[in-house]
């Protein structure tokens, strides 16, 4: 990968950890709170959920980037070795197109979700559907740079 991009995929390594710990040590006093001094936070659960699909969107985005990803490559590596970099464009051809789509249709919901509150909360879940086009859009990006990788002959990161 680039330069800027291993640097990115840091930097969103890192909020993805720092999420995850806010995460359980929000989790860590709330059961905390309730089972010893019977106090019950209702915004917490809404804000549990709001991080954890962060922590999701942003980690796959993270593990896209670096081929972390499950595979099913038991014919591609059968192939010859000039073939299979050829496979490997065409998959990311066919992921660009589903990732295109799911950044479009991910604005959609996000864009009307926008109108609708948490339950418990007055902030509204389109923040939390926000995650599909933003890491989509990531998604995207580090899938037209390995592409531009493959047409200019440079070679590709694992």
């Amino acid at each position: 990968m680039m330069g800027w991009m291993t640097r990115t995929m840091r930097t969103l390594t890192g909020l993805t950890g720092a999420l995850f710990l806010m995460l359980f040590c929000l989790n860590i006093l709330r059961i905390l709170l309730r089972y010893f001094w019977g106090v019950a936070w209702l915004w917490e659960p809404d804000f549990s959920r709001l991080l954890f699909v962060w922590i999701v969107f942003i980690g796959g985005a993270v593990l896209y980037a670096g081929k972390g990803h499950l595979v099913v490559d038991f014919f591609i590596t059968r192939m010859k070795p000039h073939i299979q970099k050829r496979m490997h464009f065409i998959m990311d051809l066919v992921m660009l197109i589903f990732l295109g789509l799911l950044v479009y249709k991910g604005i959609e919901v996000t864009l009307i979700r926008m109108r609708i509150p948490f339950d418990t909360w007055d902030f509204p879940i389109g923040y939390a559907y926000l995650a599909v086009p933003v890491c989509g859009a990531i998604m995207v990006t580090i899938t037209l740079v390995r592409m531009t990788q493959f047409l200019r002959g440079e070679k590709d990161d694992p």
